[in-house]
């Protein structure tokens, strides 16, 4: 009976919060479509051998709009995956020319609004024998207007088969305007592409292009993400019997001049031929157009010093990290292992030190894997993209919590948990070993300290070996201590012996990890709102009456617990249901928010600008805010020199600020921008500032 008393307690408990997001959803979110969609087909009747277009047909409410190949700044394009009969085969989906679809004067998307029809070839074998074919197909896409909402349909078509093919004439008619308005390549018409005074320079050649008189309204569509700026300026002018089109570089235009770029052309012919679209395949150019440069523009990123000297840096970055707060926690867990197990087993220190540098290498490498296969993608990301997920947030915030608990004694299931127990030279130590690395590299993600930003900015824009070389250095750095005192038996003998001093020391390192979720739970509260928050609570409710009910022994209780760790994890998950907040960290009296146009109206006035590029969980940001940016003297100097302040909140995914991250050589935040009074381009100031460094640094934006 008691056993079902906490249950029913634990069950009362959490069930507030698991109905709360229920009451946070948008109405689109209660499973009402949006778009009207169905299948075409140019056929009625079907033969076998015969080949024909079919089409998804889609019919979007006003101001809303899908999305292209590419789909811009934002948005995804349409998949479908298809379950067809034997002898049937249905090719790649032919795209028609996109329009632009700009939201604001920084993000330009590309896509479809109305109504769209996405033809496909169809073929269907010469000794096909059914009766009818049934196409079925699942189909995904994103619509977009105020808010973006993912729809998934199931459609399906089905044809009879005849002797002879029948045509279906609504749907003929939809599918040959689709195919018409696809960008078709012209023998006639050439392309190159190149990378020139900041500038991408697109030369087309042939056909309409040798006279730019005779066109307006030009417009460059990539096919790859990030080769150009979407939402910056496209300017037309004549070339030697061509039509050159400066382009902005985007945050992947570094190696882009190298590559065939492949895209749309599309503009407004002369004397009323309406517009037209040519698709080409730009081959690298040898530049040489003699064009001034723009002013303060990005040049490509090299590797200065070579691989060697981006190796050594990020090394160096690397052996910082130890010295930051949010992972030093961890790491005196480390030290307490070592301390434990160094007077009675030297080969087991070694061994300790060999998995945690495994955990460290492993860790480091993968997160670096993932940013290298999203950047292929297209998207811009930067170092710490983990933690703007709410539920690696919540999940990183419940595990700390755990251990917590866990070093306080509150449970001592810890020896195999994360090997954060008290049996830490019991056998499975090397467990503990290997994941004490990976939560080290867990946590270490939003403390990007001086070297380590710029190391890893640089080799995000080179190719994906020397990102991951790069990442594997980093990680050797942080390791490098722990595994120089585990293979030196001589300096295992300065390590204080094991003694009662333990104890109180392992509870003490429970506070440290306490402190981190309060942070994080302040960081979810701005992703989440107090929706996401009471959810934590929740699960960290539900986790704290699970190790209690453990205490209790018992195989009844045993059970229950494992009830309350279940529904603990259940709230976490719930929270990646809730919609994305707009909320960011408060602006302060002298701050507004960042824009490009903002920044260039400030300059434009004479005045000079700092951009403080950071995030609600970069533990570097919160300290220089504390200790340098909102402090007395730093203040007044804002005032006195008369410099704007703008705030660029990376907490949430913003692809327009890491656009502007990659732009200046970035990995991640912080990242501090400071434009002279008199314009330009701005000054990159260190990711740890001090006080009386960043007061000059003011005065010497004012003065320029």
């Amino acid at each position: 009976m008691r056993v079902l008393t906490g249950l029913l307690a634990l069950i009362a408990l959490t069930g507030l919060a698991f109905h709360a997001p229920a009451l946070a959803q948008s109405p689109w979110a209660s499973g009402e479509t949006i778009i009207e969609a169905d299948l075409v087909s140019e056929r009625a009747v079907v033969a076998p051998g015969d080949s024909f277009h079919i089409g998804l047909h889609q019919i979007m409410p006003e101001g809303w709009h899908t999305y292209w190949r590419n789909p811009g700044d934002n948005g995804l394009p349409v998949e479908i995956d298809w379950d067809l009969p034997d002898g049937v085969e249905v090719g790649d989906i032919v795209w028609p020319a996109p329009i632009t679809l700009p939201l604001t004067d920084t993000i330009m998307d590309y896509g479809y609004k109305d109504e769209l029809v996405l033809p496909m070839p169809v073929t269907v074998a010469d000794g096909f024998a059914g009766e009818t074919i049934e196409l079925r197909a699942d189909a995904t896409w994103l619509v977009c207007d105020t808010i973006c909402v993912p729809e998934d349909r199931e459609l399906s078509l089905t044809l009879p088969v005849g002797a002879q093919a029948e045509q279906d004439d609504a749907g003929y008619w939809y599918i040959r305007g689709a195919l018409e308005s696809e960008p078709q390549t012209d023998p006639a018409v050439t392309a190159q592409f190149a990378i020139e005074g900041g500038r991408v320079i697109l030369e087309l050649s042939g056909g309409a292009f040798g006279d730019p008189a005779t066109i307006s309204d030009l417009r460059f569509f990539p096919y790859k993400t990030g080769v150009i700026r979407n939402a910056g300026l496209q300017t037309v002018e004549a070339g030697a019997g061509t039509t050159l089109v400066l382009l902005e570089p985007g945050y992947a235009s570094a190696s882009a001049g190298n590559e065939v770029q492949g895209g749309v052309v599309t503009w407004q012919g002369a004397n009323g031929t309406g517009l037209q679209s040519v698709a080409i395949e730009a081959q690298p150019g040898a530049g040489g157009y003699d064009l001034a440069p723009v002013a303060g523009a990005p040049s490509p990123q090299s590797m200065s010093g070579g691989i060697f000297g981006l190796v050594l840096l990020a090394f160096g970055g690397g052996l910082i990290l130890n010295l930051m707060p949010c992972v030093f926690p961890v790491l005196s867990i480390k030290v307490l292992k070592f301390v434990q197990a160094a007077h009675a087993d030297a080969g087991a220190v070694r061994r300790q030190g060999a998995f945690f540098l495994a955990g460290v290498l492993i860790s480091f490498v993968g997160l670096a894997g993932m940013l290298v296969i999203l950047r292929e993608v297209g998207l811009p990301v930067g170092w710490g993209f983990q933690l703007q997920m709410p539920i690696v947030v919540a999940s990183l915030a419940l595990l700390l919590f755990a251990i917590g608990l866990n070093l306080l004694g509150a449970f001592e299931v810890g020896t195999r948990l994360m090997g954060l127990g008290a049996g830490l030279a019991d056998k499975p130590g090397w467990k503990g070993a290997f994941f004490t690395g990976v939560l080290a590299v867990v946590v270490a993600a939003p403390c990007v300290g001086p070297l380590a930003a710029g190391a890893l900015g640089l080799a995000l824009t080179q190719p994906a070996p020397v990102v991951l070389l790069v990442a594997a250095a980093m990680g050797l750095g942080l390791a490098a201590p722990f595994v120089v005192l585990s293979l030196s038996p001589g300096l295992l003998r300065y390590l204080p012996k094991p003694g009662a001093w333990m104890v109180t020391f392992r509870q003490f390192l429970a506070f440290p990890m306490f402190a981190s979720v309060v942070w994080l739970a302040w960081v979810l509260s701005i992703q989440s709102g107090p929706t996401g928050l009471l959810l934590l609570g929740a699960a960290m409710l539900a986790l704290s009456f699970a190790v209690w009910a453990h205490g209790l022994g018992g195989r009844a209780w045993s059970m229950v617990a494992v009830v309350g760790v279940v529904l603990g994890i259940a709230s976490v998950v719930m929270i990646a249901r809730l919609p994305a907040t707009t909320s960011t960290q408060s602006l302060s009296a002298r701050e507004e928010a960042w824009s490009r146009a903002r920044v260039s109206e400030l300059q434009g006035m004479g005045q000079a600008v700092f951009v403080d590029v950071t995030a609600a969980w970069c533990v570097t940001c919160q300290i220089n805010k504390l200790t340098v940016l909102n402090s007395e003297p730093v203040e007044a100097a804002f005032e006195r020199f008369g410099v704007a302040s703008l705030r660029a909140d990376w907490t949430n995914r913003d692809e327009t600020i890491a656009a502007l991250i990659s732009e200046h050589g970035q990995a991640g935040v912080p990242l501090y921008l400071l434009y002279p009074a008199s314009g330009g381009a701005p000054r990159v100031l260190p990711t740890v500032l001090t006080t009386g460094g960043f007061i000059d640094q003011l005065e010497w934006a004012a003065d320029n």
